[in-house]
């Protein structure tokens, strides 16, 4: 029996499946005790510690033959919490510690703007030398951010920065555009102390700022995206905090209008992802690199891993260096760190 047939025996029609842009993927809309026929299971209401409630289900099934047609089912028994992820910045005076810094630039119009303990938009743009450019179509291209984990870009802290850095785009921090996929978060009230505490929303605001303080006027879509996607765990990450890649893409994908450059700051050590999801995501960014769109990541925190975690995560314990998803998936540009000016590449003092 095939997929299809499968499905139809289970009284779905084909006429009523969403694919995705590719058809690579379906979605199934369905009372619950139907899903229960066509997974072999019994979904139940489960009621996490913190409060939240997840339907899900122990253990699922489905026939031998279908196993190589089908890479990913999901919801199912996937019980974890996508968690925001630590702050990892480092303070000027960790890196001037470790790191004697260079001597200064020599360009002088570098001097006058730049200097290693506030880096500006317009250092920045001075530094790569677009300070007197001027877009030639602002308002044909874009350029695109993804949030996840409950994070989002603040327009109130994003004003405060341009007013001060860059004024006359102060503007755009209520003007960029907010898409929300899969109940993602656009919280735009004042972090309390906690939450400052915790880095919240610190580095989307990070994103935002640099963004919109260096290519304004070209318009700023931001995704936000919630959900957690399938997660192994590991040293480095016992608790979920993988992105939703894919529910991320079909939602792009389905658009016509896609910004030309999306930079996403996010990363994960590629073997918390499951294989059959990370080639799936994979693929889906060479679907839109086919579309012209250039996609920049983050290349990681920790280098070849965190001290302490460099290992294994299949029950082998084996050392390793930890690869870093998506920057491991050729259809992307990997993005390092860079310090000081002169940049040199960034290292972690701790390490």
């Amino acid at each position: 029996m095939t997929l299809f047939k499968r499905l139809e025996a289970n009284g779905i029609q084909t006429a009523d499946l969403e694919y995705s842009p590719a058809k690579d993927w379906l979605k199934i809309s369905l009372p619950v005790k139907n899903i229960e026929s066509l997974l072999d299971t019994k979904y139940s209401v489960f009621q996490h510690e913190e409060g939240d409630f997840l339907v899900r289900t122990l253990e699922w099934s489905l026939p031998l033959h279908l196993h190589e047609h089908i890479e990913v089912t999901q919801p199912t028994n996937s019980f974890f919490q996508p968690r925001r992820r630590a702050a990892t910045a480092k303070t000027v005076d960790d890196i001037f510690e470790a790191y004697p810094a260079p001597l200064p630039p020599t360009d002088p119009s570098i001097t006058a703007v730049c200097n290693t303990s506030l880096v500006t938009p317009l250092c920045l743009r001075t530094l790569y030398g677009t300070v007197d450019y001027v877009p030639k179509a602002p308002k044909k291209n874009k350029v695109g951010l993804n949030d996840f984990l409950g994070e989002s870009n603040n327009r109130s802290d994003t004003s405060i920065f341009l007013i001060a850095y860059r004024p006359e785009a102060a503007a755009a921090a209520y003007e960029f555009q907010v898409q929300v996929i899969a109940n993602g978060n656009d919280e735009q009230t004042q972090e309390n102390a906690t939450e400052l505490a915790a880095g919240k929303d610190l580095e989307e605001n990070l994103d935002v700022e640099t963004i919109i303080g260096i290519d304004w006027p070209t318009p700023l879509i931001a995704y936000t995206t919630g959900g957690p996607p399938p997660f192994t765990p590991d040293l480095n990450t016992p608790s979920s905090t993988n992105e939703p890649y894919l529910t991320w893409l079909n939602y792009v994908l389905a658009q016509k209008d896609i910004p030309q450059v999306i930079s996403t700051s996010y990363a994960d050590d590629e073997q918390t992802i499951p294989y059959p999801y990370a080639k799936s995501v994979c693929n889906g960014f060479a679907q839109l690199g086919a579309r012209g769109i250039s996609l920049f990541f983050g290349s990681g925190d920790s280098g070849v891993g965190a001290d302490g975690t460099c290992f294994t995560n299949d029950g082998k314990n084996t050392s390793t260096f930890l690869a870093v998803f998506p920057t491991t998936c050729p259809y992307v540009t990997a993005v390092g760190g860079t310090m000081f000016i002169p940049e040199v590449v960034a290292q972690n003092p701790s390490h």
